[in-house]
């Protein structure tokens, strides 16, 4: 059978692969010696057997969560549910929370940063089960004024949905600030941390979080395919379920009470990539100290500000900001400058929304068809930073 992926119609003189923000890569030594070994080793599946290797396999799934439940500050591992991505965590927590059939009396608030994972789910209840939904803006920075987000609440504001961080700017969102709000309210808080978690200190306990989703292929440095939903036990007792299938437990039964975890993990999780996140985690410990993100940060921002024909997307300080950067050029839109960079220097750097269809509009990029994104992460190299600051120079001249 031929091969789908198309062949490149020229060589290219470099790899550099800026596109952390989408999944990581290289992963860490370890990790995907981790998924090998499992599928090598062990191979089965988990909460399917009593015999040697599919315990092994259930020690696995246990490890993951309680390196999760490390990594966010909290000691309710068991309220940790495993998934196959953030969409499928998000719309778990959404969905669970949300149950009701007709949603006239429900108000739901988040902002204009949010991830589709976070809109589509909550402006299709909106349409269809009419719920009552505010957005907060943002600025041309992609900041949320938090005076904005307290006159946004209500009464009856049930749920508050908080993007920790931009995967279009970087922007950090201040999630304390932003939290207390919401807690002041008796809103009860969903955090999407997709950009942060691995990169940003998160500890749900001493924040007061609710609910917190995040995929595990990205500052986790896991294998894709992974993801996960913490709730609050208070919250689990609220949450209905959002599908169900196979459990492996009470399986003679069709009408049983299955708990809120056991629903949402329905089905053979992906052990082997599991057991990769848990080798990343384990790798992140041991390393993100070492990395030098204000050193990398500064120099790509500082390159920024000697530039004149193409502009930076969000905050020019390092302290409020991911090591995601946006660009435009006014001389050619995003999906070209992603092409030229990519053939010329052999960026790997994503251009468009970037599935974040509301923030566009304040920061100014629809007529650009988007930005130009660039990445860094845990396993960028010096290197790396220093091509990104000459090719920025090289587009400013061009």
């Amino acid at each position: 059978m031929a091969s789908s992926v198309p062949p490149l119609s020229s060589p290219v003189p470099r790899r550099v692969y800026l596109d952390h923000a989408a999944t990581s890569w290289p992963k860490p030594p370890g990790v995907i010696d981790a998924c090998l070994e499992y599928q090598t080793n062990i191979g089965v599946a988990a909460g399917r057997g009593a015999y040697r290797n599919s315990q092994r396999a259930d020690a696995v799934v246990a490890e993951v969560r309680g390196v999760i439940a490390e990594l966010i500050g909290t000691p309710h591992r068991e309220s940790i549910a495993l998934t196959s991505n953030g969409t499928m965590a998000l719309n778990a927590a959404i969905l669970g929370l949300l149950h009701e059939s007709r949603l006239e009396q429900v108000h739901v608030v988040t902002t204009a940063m949010e991830h589709n994972s976070v809109l589509r789910p909550l402006t299709q209840l909106q349409r269809t089960r009419d719920l009552n939904l505010s957005i907060v803006p943002c600025d041309r920075d992609g900041v949320v004024d938090a005076h904005q987000l307290e006159l946004a609440m209500r009464p009856n504001t049930r749920l508050v949905v908080l993007n920790h961080a931009s995967n279009v700017t970087g922007t950090i969102m201040d999630l304390a600030q932003a939290v207390s709000i919401a807690k002041s309210h008796g809103a009860t808080v969903l955090v999407d941390a997709a950009q942060t978690l691995g990169f940003v200190t998160i500890d749900v306990t001493a924040l007061g979080i609710d609910m917190l989703a995040a995929p595990l292929h990205k500052g986790a440095c896991g294998m894709l395919g992974t993801g996960f939903l913490y709730a609050h036990p208070l919250i689990c007792e609220r949450l209905r379920i959002p599908w169900i299938g196979g459990t492996g437990h009470s399986s003679d039964s069709l009408n049983g009470e299955y708990p809120w975890r056991d629903a949402v993990e329905s089905g053979n999780m992906n052990v082997p990539a599991l057991a990769s996140v848990a080798a990343g985690i384990r790798w992140l410990k041991g390393h993100q100290h070492a990395i030098a993100w204000d050193k990398w940060l500064d120099a790509v921002l500082d390159t920024f500000r000697t530039c004149t024909r193409i502009r930076l997307i969000g905050p020019k300080e390092h302290s409020r900001r991911l090591p995601v950067f946006s660009l435009v050029s006014e001389t050619m839109d995003c999906h070209e400058l992603a092409m030229l960079v990519d053939g010329a220097r052999g960026w790997e750097a994503r251009s468009g929304f970037h599935c974040a269809a509301m923030i566009h509009q304040a920061i100014d990029t629809v007529r650009y068809g988007g930005t130009l994104r660039i990445s860094l992460g845990h396993t960028t190299t010096d290197s790396e930073v220093a091509e990104v600051c000459e090719g920025l120079r090289w587009l400013d001249s061009l």
